[in-house]
C-alpha cells in the first residue's frame, strides 16, 4: 500500500490491486479502502484498482483536514492521486461521501481525465433545495444536523487535544451514539441495524480499531460540518459526457430515490440502477445484485 504526498504536505495511503485499465474508487464515511476488496478482486485480472483511504479514515486517519469544506479537499486529493500515478482516462467511482467528493471534483476540475463514472447513493448536494427534502437524511435532516451541532458545542467545551478515551463519558457516549445512528440509518435490514446498535454499545473499542479510528477523532466533526455546509454540484452535471451509472437504494434513509433519479436526468445518457431491497449501502443490503451491476458498469 503506497503512501502518496498531497499538495499541502499531508499523506494518504492508497491500496493498489490488479492489472489493466485504471479504476479509482472512493469509499464512504466510516469506511476505508479495504472495504472495496470483495468487489474488486473478482475483476483484478481486467482492471488496476486504486483505492485511497480518504483523510480521516483507515490508514489515512492522521492526515489533517485543512479548514474549509472537506469535499473540496477530497477533490484536490483525487487530482493529486491521478497526478502521482500518472493516470489519464481513468474510470472513477464513489459511494456516499466518496461520491460527493467525485461530484465536487467534477464541479471544480471537470471530468476531462475521467472515462467512466459510477455514483453510488449520493445526491448533488447534502443540503436541501428550498422547499424540498432532497438533501442528505431527507425529512430528518434538521434533527440530524441539530445533533451534529450539539456535538460541535460539546467539543468546543473540551480542552484542545483531549484524547477520545479521556473525554467525559457523557461526551464520548454522545459522539459514539451519534456516529452509530448514522451507520444504522445507512442499512435497510432490521437485523443489520440491530447488530450495529449492539456493537456500538458493547464493542466500542474493537469498533474504533476496525471501523473508525479515534486517535484524531475531531476529524469526523469536520466532515459532519462539511455535510451541513453542503455544496450544490447540479450546475456541473450536464458537463459529464462520459458513460455514467447512478446506483440508488430504493429504501435509502440518506437520499430520496426520486431526488437521485432527478440528478441522473441532468447527466446526459446516465444509466440508473435502483436496488429495490436496499438502503444506503447496496453493497451490504444486496451484495450479489450490486456485484453484477458493478461489473456491468466497468465492463461497459
Amino acid at each position: 500500500m503506497p503512501q502518496i504526498a498531497l499538495r499541502d504536505g499531508e499523506k494518504i495511503n492508497v491500496l493498489c490491486v490488479g492489472q489493466g485499465e485504471p479504476v479509482v474508487l472512493l469509499h464512504g464515511f466510516g469506511s476505508c479502502a479495504a472495504h472495496w476488496l470483495p468487489n474488486v478482486l473478482p475483476l483484478a485480472h481486467r482492471f488496476r484498482f486504486y483505492l485511497p483511504d480518504l483523510r480521516g479514515f483507515g490508514r489515512s486517519h492522521h492526515a489533517r483536514l485543512p479548514p474549509g469544506n472537506a469535499f473540496a479537499t477530497y477533490a484536490l486529493d483525487l487530482e493529486d492521486l491521478l497526478n502521482h500515478f500518472h493516470l489519464e482516462r481513468v474510470s472513477l467511482g464513489g459511494i456516499s461521501t466518496g461520491a460527493y467528493a467525485c461530484l465536487t471534483y467534477n464541479q471544480r476540475l471537470g471530468f476531462g481525465r475521467i472515462s467512466r463514472y459510477l455514483n453510488i447513493e449520493h445526491g448533488p448536494d447534502s443540503r436541501h433545495s428550498p422547499g424540498c427534502h432532497d438533501g442528505i437524511f431527507g425529512e430528518h435532516q434538521d434533527r440530524v444536523f441539530a445533533g451534529f451541532r450539539e456535538l460541535q458545542t460539546l467539543y468546543a467545551a473540551q480542552e484542545h487535544g483531549t484524547p477520545y478515551w479521556a473525554l467525559p463519558p457523557s461526551v464520548r457516549v454522545r459522539f459514539r451514539d451519534t456516529a452509530m445512528a448514522v451507520f444504522r440509518r445507512a442499512l435497510n435490514r432490521p437485523l443489520s441495524r440491530r447488530v450495529v446498535a449492539l456493537s456500538a454499545r458493547f464493542a466500542e473499542r474493537p469498533l474504533t480499531r476496525l471501523l473508525m479510528p479515534v486517535a484524531c477523532w475531531p476529524v469526523y466533526l469536520d466532515i459532519m460540518a462539511s455535510f451541513m455546509e453542503g455544496g450544490d454540484t447540479r450546475p456541473a452535471l450536464s458537463a459529464i459526457r462520459v458513460p455514467t451509472t447512478v446506483m440508488i437504494g430504493r429504501h435509502s434513509r440518506y437520499f430520496q430515490a426520486d431526488a437521485q433519479l432527478a440528478m441522473a436526468r441532468r447527466i446526459p445518457g446516465a444509466r440508473t440502477v435502483v436496488f429495490e431491497r436496499s438502503g444506503h449501502i447496496p453493497v451490504v443490503d444486496q451484495p450479489v445484485c450490486f456485484q453484477r451491476e458493478f461489473a456491468r458498469h466497468l465492463l461497459g
